[in-house]
């Protein structure tokens, strides 16, 4: 039976999408919300896919299950389990592998285009897209390019959007698992945000609306394109 990891980090951002695919393959996934429960060891697992959240990697004290994620983020690499990073688990990725992961000089929220480089372009993981992808993002830090990794995607707010490391770890600065029912609850607390607030206006959140009626669909594609890429270069 085929079985997936996912380590989730926050109530408010599970699997959504990529979940309703793995049901429509009939693949299991097994969900661990690392701050309640220790990660197994991800050896037993066909492909490991680490979630997002508000949480900063350099901040260990804080949250200090980061310790034992990245050693198993390392251990996954080291032998060479497919693993998918989203935003936060993009930027775990990075970190686990010695780059840096910092403040980014804005906050990058809405639906954005990143495009695709050269690498990109041939790699397995984008196969299917036009030479871009339409994402979703919500990040205040980014990451930078572990040595030996390759730069796959980039837009002009970020210039690391995605990269591979080895084989297939991959790792990625936006969202691709956003369900209309996660929208619903993340755009709720939106206005409560003080920080993005005050940096955005206080009209951010129907912009998102906005955004999410026009570009929805062409998202929604494009998630599945590289999520079902992935589950393939996965063996799955």
């Amino acid at each position: 039976m085929s079985r997936v990891l996912a380590l989730q980090h926050v109530w408010d951002d599970p699997m959504g999408y990529l979940g309703e695919i793995l049901q429509e393959h009939s693949i299991d996934c097994d969900v661990v919300n690392v701050e309640e429960a220790p990660i197994p060891d991800p050896g037993a697992y066909d492909a490991l896919i680490v979630l997002g959240g508000p949480q900063h990697v350099h901040a260990p004290d804080k949250h200090p299950y980061f310790v034992q994620e990245k050693a198993l983020i390392r251990k996954a690499v080291e032998q060479d389990i497919p693993l998918l990073g989203i935003c936060l688990g993009g930027q775990l990725l990075a970190h686990a592998l010695g780059a840096k992961v910092r403040q980014h000089h804005r906050i990058e929220l809405g639906f954005f285009e990143v495009q695709l480089t050269d690498e990109g372009k041939i790699d397995a993981l984008f196969q299917g897209l036009p030479g871009h992808q339409r994402v979703f993002h919500w990040h205040m830090d980014v990451f930078d390019i572990p040595a030996g990794g390759v730069r796959l995607a980039s837009n002009e707010n970020a210039f690391n959007q995605a990269f591979r490391f080895g084989p297939r770890a991959y790792g990625l600065q936006y969202h691709i698992e956003v369900t209309p029912e996660i929208f619903h609850t993340w755009l709720r607390y939106l206005p409560h945000d003080q920080e993005v607030v005050n940096a955005l206006g206080p009209d951010i959140g129907a912009r998102i609306e906005r955004e999410q009626s026009v570009y929805y669909p062409i998202y929604r594609d494009h998630s599945r394109i590289m999520f079902e890429n992935f589950l393939k270069l996965s063996g799955l």
